[in-house]
């Protein structure tokens, strides 16, 4: 994974698919627990890739 964080518009830059169907298509991995939407906000929202983010976290809680 290049990049475990992304927005809207850098997923729309980067794979030339409309904004609508990246929208779209978050909302779904967002539904599946595939990513996270990590701002709350309703624009310039960031997501990050909530396995690649759970993987590289484990071993690595405060005791």
């Amino acid at each position: 994974m290049e990049h475990p964080f992304a927005t809207s518009d850098s997923l729309v830059e980067k794979t030339g698919i409309t904004p609508a169907a990246v929208n779209k298509a978050l909302v779904h991995l967002e539904q599946l627990d595939i990513v996270k939407e990590l701002t709350a906000r309703k624009r310039n929202r960031l997501f990050s890739y909530a396995g690649y983010i759970e993987i590289m976290s484990r071993g690595t809680e405060l005791p």
